[in-house]
């Protein structure tokens, strides 16, 4: 890679490879040094930083181990033979054909707390057939790309390159009529980026009937030219946070049952603490984003994941003397 084309890439550190590939840190480590699966680049202080495509290589790799792969069958598969693999595993996914059965418009649906409230009542949603309700964003491409649903929805913490670029790479595989992207963070700047004819954003928290009305008023043909969106390079930033104690499927499942007990401390505790994770994360990729305010946000970064950690400790005190068994959650 030439200079001018290391300028004009965008670089993750290994924390937010991490957070993006649901991958731990020791495994993205142990995946590149003994398995060779990757090769990082290295920044003049010897820290890992991972491009774009190496994003994608490890989450490809991630979704073939997690249906029964060994990660030292397939580590160094060209990305041509990484893509037979995949197509193979897909094809092996029956999709469904109820939305033109029922000639009702179809819906995908990508998130870690959507699917949960979606599935509890069983995707009832009328006027609508859902194709597609899911966290995992391999299947969900590849379901995406051959389904072509009507409308996309998409749930994320925070709104920042990676997902802008994945909403480009969506649009350009689906051509799907209306896509809506639900998030707890993010700058003006990448809001009115994302926002267009096609593409509608949407803050969160937010209601299903709020979002389904959404869909329901925006919902019309519209004539798809889907324009590239400008991916801005940044460059890597570390932050050793605390260790969360609870995955975001935890979160989820334990926001949604505890609406059903006496004390609802523990649901407003879970809402606290995906908010303070979701701005630790925001503050994150705002120190790279934002070089002259690096220290601020930084500053933003730990602090919040300090609080994120006592809100945590908090939440575990509480759920456990409301008898709420961790195991039991997923």
């Amino acid at each position: 890679m030439n200079a001018s084309e290391k300028q004009n890439t965008s670089y993750y550190s290994i924390g937010a490879v991490a957070r993006l590939t649901g991958i731990t840190v020791h495994t993205l480590r142990v995946w590149e040094q003994r398995y060779k699966a990757i090769e990082a680049e290295r920044t003049i202080s010897g820290r890992r930083q991972y491009t774009s495509g190496d994003v994608d290589r490890l989450m490809s790799l991630k979704f073939l181990v997690d249906r029964g792969c060994q990660i030292s069958s397939i580590a160094t598969l060209s990305a041509d033979n990484l893509n037979q693999y995949l197509t193979k595993y897909n094809n092996q996914k029956l999709t469904s054909d109820v939305a033109r059965k029922k000639n009702k418009p179809s819906v995908a649906i990508f998130g870690e707390y959507l699917p949960i409230k979606i599935k509890k009542i069983n995707c009832n949603i009328d006027d609508f057939a859902i194709v597609f309700c899911g966290s995992d964003i391999n299947s969900f491409k590849a379901d995406a790309r051959r389904i072509k649903p009507d409308i996309i929805i998409l749930e994320f913490g925070v709104i920042d390159e990676h997902v802008l670029r994945l909403v480009d790479e969506l649009r350009n595989i689906t051509n799907s009529r209306r896509v809506v992207v639900i998030y707890s963070f993010a700058r003006s700047v990448d809001i009115k980026r994302i926002n267009d004819d096609i593409t509608r954003t949407m803050k969160a928290p937010v209601t299903l009937e709020e979002i389904f009305n959404t869909i329901s008023l925006l919902h019309s043909p519209v004539q798809i030219d889907s324009p590239k969106i400008e991916i801005q390079s940044k460059q890597p930033t570390e932050f050793t946070a605390p260790a969360k104690r609870f995955s975001r499927n935890t979160l989820a499942v334990l926001g949604d049952i505890t609406s059903s007990i006496a004390c609802e401390c523990p649901q407003h505790l879970t809402e606290l603490v995906v908010n303070l994770s979701n701005f630790e994360d925001y503050s994150a990729d705002c120190v790279s984003k934002s070089p002259e305010d690096a220290e601020l946000h930084a500053y933003l970064q730990s602090t919040t994941a300090n609080c994120r950690a006592s809100m945590e400790e908090a939440l575990e005190r509480v759920a456990v003397a409301e008898g709420i068994d961790f195991d039991k959650l997923g």
